[in-house]
């Protein structure tokens, strides 16, 4: 069965490299039993005068309704297509076998991250406003199910964020994996627990409140300390969010999907 392929690229991208992309991103359906719609990918160079040179690929495809994305560069088109489509189809091949530890991935995931260093690229600071002026725009997280640290971190690594909200399939908590400035992972979760021990390619760290605080508290401390990212669970719902700076000056809200309550399926 084919698979329908959105490609959005510059007009000088030659059409014989295109169709090649497109058999790549439509082979993707082959890797799994489950229905794969809406696959799109893009491809721009960036506009940083530093990184002109190189080619950006975000891709993303519905699988069984699930929503998977990856980003990826290279030194041309082809190897920024090739890289993408990799990316999806290890997490194509993670959610077929959630139910079971693929054995080489805690490999595969220290590998990444010994070249993490080498391969993350300088982001772009962030517009200065003053704290007064910003609005808080609030979006959910890009992964709205249960996931293991692992996952979490293959897809943080996978959609090259700094940070990722997810709620953790161990212990249902809303807890967040993050590049730390020590070329590590992070992962930020609720004090008291369980995940104090995850594992060890993580740094596990409890949130800096004890409580549940305001997203107003949170706010105030973002308006004078400019962190990249504050991780807090809100005293409104006991959910945990993600309030950020983002590139256009305002506060980003990441929020998680709302709680499933039984027979509400």
């Amino acid at each position: 069965m084919s698979v329908p392929v959105e490609i959005h690229a510059p007009d000088e991208l030659p059409g014989a490299l295109q169709a090649e992309i497109r058999e790549r991103l439509a082979g993707l359906a082959r890797v799994t039993n489950e229905p794969i719609q809406d696959v799109r990918l893009t491809l721009r160079r960036p506009e940083t005068r530093v990184a002109r040179s190189r080619w950006v690929a975000d891709a993303s495809l519905l699988l069984n309704g699930r929503p998977l994305a990856a980003h990826a560069t290279g030194q041309d088109a082809a190897q920024a297509a090739k890289a993408v489509v990799g990316r999806l189809r290890r997490q194509i091949r993670r959610v077929a076998d959630a139910g079971t530890a693929l054995r080489n991935e805690p490999r595969a995931i220290e590998k990444a991250l010994a070249g993490l260093a080498e391969r993350h690229e300088r982001r772009p600071k962030p517009r200065l406003k003053p704290p007064e002026l910003r609005d808080i725009i609030p979006r959910r997280t890009v992964y709205p199910f249960p996931e293991t640290t692992l996952d979490a971190v293959a897809d943080l690594l996978d959609l090259d964020l700094e940070f990722l909200l997810f709620r953790h399939a161990r212990t249902g908590e809303d807890v967040v994996v993050y590049r730390r400035d020590d070329g590590r992972i992070g992962l930020l979760h609720p004090p008291g627990s369980a995940l104090a021990d995850e594992n060890d390619l993580v740094v596990s760290e409890p949130s800096r409140y004890p409580q549940p605080v305001p997203l107003s508290k949170a706010r105030d401390e973002e308006d004078v300390l400019g962190q990249r990212f504050l991780y807090f669970i809100d005293a409104a719902d006991g959910r945990g969010k993600v309030l950020y700076l983002r590139h256009d000056g305002n506060y980003g809200l990441i929020e998680p999907p709302p709680a499933v309550t039984p027979g509400s399926a």
